[in-house]
């Protein structure tokens, strides 16, 4: 990202204008949306899994949600799916070919399905040892529940050195950020982006999300 000032060249209207100010965005972080194109068969698919699969009221992401529920036991679902670990595979790549280009093969270490009802929240958080995590909207309405949410990284003893009010958002001052997803969306990122959601307005916000690893 770039944005620049320009003026006409001093000795020739006919010259290209020459850059006088410019301003550089180092280091962007890639966000991947891959939307699922036989996605609604793969709903009906995984909502069937569902009836026969036990909700688990605890989870090892107890301590960072509240109101949300994890149906059958971790990677469960794409062991008996491989249609959904198709598909899944496929934005992995597309995006690790859009943005990162590691030299290896990825693979899912971890995957749970979860059901948010009112009221739930994913408190910000990032994901350790693995290189990027991806999350399926299985069941998404974007009028009725809640969108994710991610942050920039301020826990740094130098960011900020001071803090003062700014004129107006910018790409560089943002500290929030999303951006328009819909239901059979799997969206990729790199795992230590910190990501979550405010309070859920309404029931059954149904994900799939999955740690990328390399294999």
């Amino acid at each position: 990202m770039t944005t620049s000032t320009t003026d006409k060249h001093p000795l020739s209207d006919k010259l290209e204008t020459i850059a006088t100010n410019e301003t550089y965005g180092l280091f962007p972080t890639p966000v991947s949306k891959y939307t699922v194109p036989n996605h609604d068969q793969l709903k009906k698919d995984i909502l069937n899994w569902m009836n026969t699969s036990d909700i688990l009221q605890k989870h090892v992401r107890s301590s960072i949600t509240h109101n949300v529920v994890q149906v059958g036991e971790s990677n469960k679902l794409l062991a008996d799916l491989p249609q959904v670990s198709e598909v899944l595979q496929t934005a992995v790549l597309q995006h690790n070919e859009n943005s990162m280009h590691y030299k290896c093969n990825l693979a899912v270490n971890e995957s749970y399905l979860e059901i948010a009802n009112e009221g739930a929240i994913y408190a910000p958080h990032e994901v350790s040892n693995c290189l990027y995590h991806s999350i399926y909207l299985i069941n998404y309405d974007v009028e009725k529940h809640s969108s994710i949410k991610w942050r920039k990284n301020v826990s740094s003893n130098h960011y900020p050195i001071m803090q003062v009010d700014t004129t107006q958002l910018s790409p560089y001052n943002l500290t929030e950020a999303t951006f328009t997803m819909k239901e059979g969306d799997i969206i990729t990122f790199p795992s230590n982006l910190t990501f979550g959601y405010d309070s859920n307005p309404s029931n059954e916000l149904i994900t799939f999300s999955a740690n990328i690893v390399p294999s």
